[in-house]
């Protein structure tokens, strides 16, 4: 065509030709909507799954003393750490902070309660108070957990590790401190778990970077042996906080506006120095 590239004619028709391509992207984009929304939404829900059985294992791993050798203190300081536990939930705070022992670095005594580290101690008497307010109960396991037995069989079936059971119902029973000091270090295995995830994905802002670091994290045998059922010692409980306060802080100063978390920190920050 002769037509000047800059007439007016030649502008509407590129003008249309534009209008017609990215009307055709948005009908694109549009009817991918819908599969790209279920893509993502698929993706989260394997990413949950892979969180909960990363923890999950962090728990059951740790459990194995229990299983094979019931609800009892291993090793000479976690023994201790247990008998400051009774001496706490039999006579409170105040007493135990006058505590001195006679029975401890004989044959001059020990003033227990200025030369240790009270956290691990007064974490496991506040679950026990806690879990006495609770009376006993039974409860029928919900629906929508039966539903998964056969996701968990077959799993068991494929020979994956640490699958969950699901029990008929739930029987809660308070605890006895015994007990309690048994399990702490289990339970904060998983949560210490958590935040080193938490941890790694505020570092490198990666998902999945997070969830690698849930599962070493589970299973690294330097935290490992500190940590188990029944090693009711510092490091059970101070690894966590520890971690939690690195966590807090790197989010406190991600944006200016996310100072709140430095409040938290600094509470973390004092648990931690209370634990170990």
């Amino acid at each position: 065509s002769n037509e000047h590239p800059c007439s007016p004619a030649a502008k509407t028709r590129a003008c249309g030709l534009v209008e017609r391509v990215l009307g055709g992207m948005s009908a694109a984009s549009a009817a991918l909507f819908l599969p790209r929304q279920l893509f993502i939404l698929g993706l989260i829900i394997v990413q949950l799954c892979v969180c909960l059985w990363f923890l999950f294992a962090a728990y059951d791993i740790r459990l194995y003393p229990i299983r094979d050798f019931g609800y009892i203190i291993h090793e000479f300081d976690p023994w201790f750490n247990y008998r400051a536990t009774e001496y706490l939930a039999e006579h409170g705070l105040e007493k135990f902070f006058k505590w001195y022992d006679y029975e401890s670095w004989y044959p001059l005594g020990r003033p227990v309660g200025t030369t240790i580290y009270p956290g691990m101690q007064m974490t496991a008497v506040a679950i026990w108070e806690g879990m006495k307010k609770v009376p006993e109960f039974t409860m029928a396991t919900p629906s929508a957990l039966l539903a998964l037995r056969p996701a968990f069989n077959l799993a068991n079936s494929l020979g994956f590790a640490f699958v969950p059971s699901v029990p008929d119902v739930f029987h809660y029973v308070p605890m006895s401190v015994n007990d309690i000091c048994c399990m702490i270090p289990p339970w904060f295995g998983s949560i210490a778990s958590l935040f080193t995830g938490l941890l790694a994905y505020e570092i490198s802002r990666s998902v999945n970077a997070g969830l690698m670091a849930v599962g070493i994290m589970a299973i690294i045998p330097a935290h490992l042996m500190r940590s188990v059922g029944g090693e009711f010692d510092n490091e059970a409980v101070a690894v966590a906080a520890i971690v939690c306060t690195f966590w807090l802080w790197l989010r406190s100063v991600r944006t200016p506006s996310s100072w709140p978390y430095g409040v938290f920190a600094g509470a973390s920050y004092a648990y931690a120095a209370a634990a170990w």
